[in-house]
């Protein structure tokens, strides 16, 4: 027997047709925009998981679907993970959820699942089917699972960013082609929306910029920029570049926003609950913008927010710094745990436990057979979308349902990924041919590229950046504080700062090393999931 409790229905509903319940949207095969009724329809005629996982493939879009059949239940999720899936057995019984707190009282005694904290408190995710309370398990991205009866679920992965080959074409046909993907894509974006508000967060980088770009070579005039945190040098882009565009621009200046009481906000605590899912750092970026344009109504309610993410990742921004293999650094868990968990340092038992959970997690993988590059490791750029950024980078996109609105992700778009993953990686390194395209197709045309004011990658300075990155533990904590307190420039010292004073006050002093907002958080996080286990697991009076 499986039982389900689907909660969240703020922005995206949970859609009960028949035997379906299904939340989100997605393009089908033949590129229409598809959801409620109409997406949850699809899903009809699927009785196998071999059914399903096809259907999926066909499709791409942010979703969860829950199909009952005859033998059981079948759960699929989106290759971003982005509704995530949770669930647990106890007394020879499924519960499955998208609410992994609402869970914990389903299992007996809760636990913290210690062993996956080195990478929860370093790295701000736990990996797998794992998540911070034992026997508490969570879908991985594009994943199918089939629970029948008392066993444990069966489950297959649909999709994977790995090449099947590298393309031979001539740098000028690489960039045409893209201009007309893009074309293609900015199409699809526009008619997704349906003619409402499109509300881009725009910051100084190419990314949201592009999006505001095709808008404009579209001729959709509802469109908003949203830019936060406090001045600085892309505020000040991002502003140049909505006025050029002739969008209206919103600013929320975090330095007025509020900090003091933060962790005993309901709202806020709802929030680190939904974003946090017993196996993500909360995400706290947009959260305070977002709740500004929500409280203050300057927006639309049915607007719908178009963010960038991924866009400069698919194209290459991350190459050099995590998937290039340099000489003496051949072990991929080593690199993972170089490049990935560095929050804090770690002790050697905490990197022993992390590199024994990495070798497993690869040594459950099977991806299928397609080409490599002896400079690039393609596995760990798979591992990272399945992983990182499927609870960094997609989860942090939560935000606008949990206030109420929807979102489209315009550059995680499928036509967009299968080009950039035949590109060699010598083109896609430093985004040199993503950039090149942006600047000649969209941004000079527009008047929106500042030359040098740009804030780009460049072998220079990712050069720096690694030096910066070796001599870092050798440089004094208040030394590194202090910088990190001058690039802040989205307020985390002020936000973070309840949050260790919190720990302090439960006796929990917060080590000196903790020099990374991101770290505070973790930290905090998972001691107020210990304290919801110690709570669930405390007698009740009998009334």
């Amino acid at each position: 027997m499986v039982h389900t409790m689907l909660t969240y229905n703020n922005g995206f509903q949970w859609i009960q047709t028949g035997r379906v319940s299904f939340k989100g949207y997605f393009l089908d095969s033949g590129g229409r925009f598809m959801t409620g009724e109409a997406a949850a329809g699809t899903f009809e005629q699927v009785e196998s998981p071999g059914q399903l996982s096809g259907l999926l493939k066909q499709i791409d879009g942010a979703f969860s679907v829950i199909i009952r059949t005859a033998d059981g239940l079948l759960a699929g999720v989106d290759p971003m993970r982005m509704f995530p899936l949770f669930y647990t057995s106890e007394g020879g019984q499924w519960y499955i959820s998208d609410s992994a707190e609402a869970l914990l009282e389903s299992v007996a005694s809760p636990e913290l699942h210690k062993k996956v904290l080195p990478e929860f408190l370093s790295g701000g995710f736990v990996m797998g089917k794992d998540t911070l309370v034992s026997g508490i398990h969570k879908t991985s991205a594009a994943e199918v699972l089939f629970f029948s009866g008392t066993e444990k679920p069966l489950g297959q992965t649909y999709s994977y960013f790995l090449p099947e080959n590298f393309s031979d074409k001539a740098t000028p046909a690489l960039k045409e082609e893209l201009h007309h993907v893009l074309q293609r894509l900015s199409r699809r974006m526009i008619e997704s929306l349906g003619g409402r508000t499109a509300i881009v967060p725009l910051s100084g980088g190419y990314d949201s910029r592009l999006i505001a770009c095709m808008l404009k070579m579209q001729g959709y005039k509802k469109v908003v920029c949203l830019t936060y945190g406090r001045p600085n040098k892309e505020s000040r882009i991002s502003r140049q570049v909505a006025e050029q565009l002739g969008y209206r621009w919103e600013f929320v200046d975090y330095t007025g926003i509020p900090a003091e009481g933060l962790t005993n906000d309901r709202l806020f605590l709802n929030w680190t609950s939904y974003s946090g899912n017993l196996s993500s750092m909360p995400y706290l970026q947009e959260y305070f913008a977002v709740k500004t344009l929500k409280e203050k109504k300057l927006i639309p309610e049915d607007s719908v927010f178009l963010p960038g993410h991924t866009g400069d990742y698919i194209a290459g921004s991350y190459t050099e710094k995590t998937i290039r293999i340099r000489q003496g650094n051949t072990q991929r868990a080593q690199r993972l745990v170089n490049g990935y968990f560095r929050f804090f340092p770690l002790q050697k038992e905490q990197k022993e436990i992390l590199f024994k959970r990495l070798e497993d997690w690869f040594g459950a993988y099977h991806p299928p057979s397609g080409a490599t590059d002896e400079k690039y490791d393609v596995l760990t750029e798979d591992w990272d979308l399945k992983e990182k950024f499927s609870s960094f980078v997609f989860n942090s996109a939560g935000v606008f349902p949990f206030f109420g609105y929807e979102f489209r992700l315009p550059l995680w778009d499928k036509q967009f990924r299968d080009f950039f993953r035949e590109v060699p990686f010598a083109l896609r390194s430093h985004k040199k041919l993503y950039d090149e395209v942006l600047e000649e197709n969209y941004f000079i045309p527009l008047k929106v590229y500042y030359n040098r004011e740009e804030i780009s990658e460049t072998p220079k300075r990712l050069k720096i950046q690694r030096i910066k990155d070796i001599l870092q533990p050798l440089v004094p904590g208040h030394i590194r504080h202090k910088r990190m307190t001058e690039r802040d420039y989205l307020c985390y010292k002020r936000f973070t700062l309840p949050m260790r004073r919190s720990l302090e006050q439960a006796g929990k002093p917060v080590p000196d090393q903790l020099n990374s907002f991101n770290a505070i958080i973790t930290h905090w996080y998972a001691d107020r999931i210990q304290n919801l286990i110690t709570h669930q697991a405390a007698p009740r009076s009998s009334e």
